[in-house]
């Protein structure tokens, strides 16, 4: 992998262990906070996170893989997840020169979901990220798929996951049946088929969404449906890609996402 992550031998505490800092931004450049897809390590974001400029500062959630975060336990709720996150981006803040202002909360998929609901956490909080850029994932408002996937069997579930998605790009290639990868997978894929919305009152954050030209796993009409969350206008911008877009065609990601926090328009 071509970057390094600068606190791996800093998270001491275990807040901070839910949030890895890639590397620093510079003087009023954004810091970008990814959020992975279903069943993701941090590595996910590797292609990403080389392909956007030094200049920007680069942070990935880090959810329990069954390592030794707190019992190691991979979260089988939003709420949970969410939680931990949240409160590792606060422990960034005390531990790092990271403006909370200039957060850009990104995330794909599943990581769109906990995205929205850290941000939700970080506003009552009153720390306020610029934007949110979600893609891949209908808008939190619209009822969960009909049948759980995190209870199917493991070679159902392995086929009706790549029916869906696609072949992951940057998946490993070590078997994961029964192993700490299902367990992270189906943990996260329970969340998922198991949440409900809650808010009352929509964000007062602008939220970007992008439509994967690809991915037929979620329609324009569910991405629209995202205006429903937020009390700004909301932005539909097109990309080219499948349903896994930081591996598939990272070079175009970041320039998307470098054009999203430039543009002054909003």
């Amino acid at each position: 992998m071509a970057y390094v992550v600068e606190n791996k031998q800093e998270s001491s505490t275990r807040h901070m262990q839910w949030m890895l800092r890639v590397r620093s931004a510079s003087q009023g450049q954004p810091t970008f906070v990814f959020f992975p897809h279903a069943g993701a390590t941090p590595l996910s974001v590797g292609r990403l996170a080389t392909a956007l400029p030094r200049s920007v500062g680069v942070a990935v959630a880090n959810l329990p893989r069954g390592g030794d975060l707190d019992d190691g336990t991979p979260p089988c709720s939003v709420d949970d997840a969410a939680r931990g996150i949240a409160l590792g981006l606060t422990a960034l803040f005390n531990a790092a020169a990271v403006d909370p202002d200039r957060l850009v909360l990104v995330g794909n998929s599943y990581g769109a979901l906990l995205a929205y609901e850290t941000a939700w956490r970080l506003t009552q909080a009153t720390v306020n990220p610029e934007r949110l850029i979600v893609s891949g994932f209908r808008s939190p408002t619209l009822p969960m798929a009909d049948t759980p996937l995190y209870r199917l069997p493991s070679l159902q579930l392995r086929a009706e996951l790549r029916a869906r998605f696609g072949a992951v790009a940057d998946a490993a290639s070590t078997p994961w049946e029964g192993g700490l990868a299902e367990q992270a997978l189906r943990a996260d894929l329970q969340a998922c088929d198991t949440y409900r919305h809650r808010h009352l009152e929509p964000l007062s954050l602008p939220i970007d969404v992008l439509h994967l030209s690809d991915d037929l796993s979620v329609s324009i009409d569910e991405l629209r449906a995202w205006a429903s969350v937020t009390r700004l206008p909301l932005r539909l911008i097109p990309q080219a890609a499948g349903h896994f877009p930081w591996a598939e065609h990272p070079d175009a990601v970041a320039q998307t996402l470098l054009q999203l926090v430039t543009d002054q328009s909003r």
